[in-house]
């Protein structure tokens, strides 16, 4: 019977630990964003995806940002091409600015040291990892901004260019 119980229990954590391992493969960010020491000095543009109403998606780094319209260096398959997106198609946008902590080490090192406390790891274990992947979670989302947070005009101060494309500046050619 209780031997019954603990292969019930190594499975759903395994099954739980497996879900975290996906989800931390899927979860990178461009190298130009700043280390969160480094904010204030970085010379790129903040992290943009654009849904839009119909069309693809768009993602990249933003250049510009006004009322009428958000420009982004996009990252389109091979290429690297400016896309100019108005405002008017827009559905919802993500704009990371910085590039998160990271601590889904602690799910792993935390469970093992749960694992000392015998029976009581039964509860602990599930516990822990209910807590520590919440961290982790929200230190994945702690520099970012959405619709519901910025208004577009604001956009502009995390643009590369936040006074606009200067007029030296060829948009059509490529990197």
């Amino acid at each position: 019977m209780i031997l019954k119980s603990f292969r019930i229990m190594k499975t759903k954590l395994d099954i739980a630990l497996t879900l975290i391992l996906f989800a931390i493969s899927g979860c990178s960010v461009p190298e130009y964003l700043p280390k969160t020491r480094a904010i204030d000095v970085n010379q790129y543009g903040s992290y943009i995806k654009i849904i839009r109403i119909e069309g693809s998606k768009v993602k990249g780094e933003l250049l510009a940002a006004d009322t009428t319209s958000l420009i982004v260096f996009a990252d389109s398959s091979q290429d690297k091409i400016v896309k100019i997106v108005p405002v008017r198609e827009v559905k919802r946008f993500t704009l990371r600015y910085a590039q998160p902590k990271k601590y889904w080490w602690t799910l792993a090192v935390f469970s093992a040291i749960c694992a000392s406390h015998g029976w009581g790891a039964i509860i602990s274990v599930p516990l822990n990892l209910i807590i520590t992947a919440s961290v982790s979670i929200s230190a994945e989302n702690a520099f970012t901004y959405s619709q519901d947070d910025i208004t577009y005009d604001q956009l502009k101060m995390f643009a590369r260019f936040p006074g606009g494309i200067p007029s030296n500046i060829n948009l059509s050619g490529k990197k």
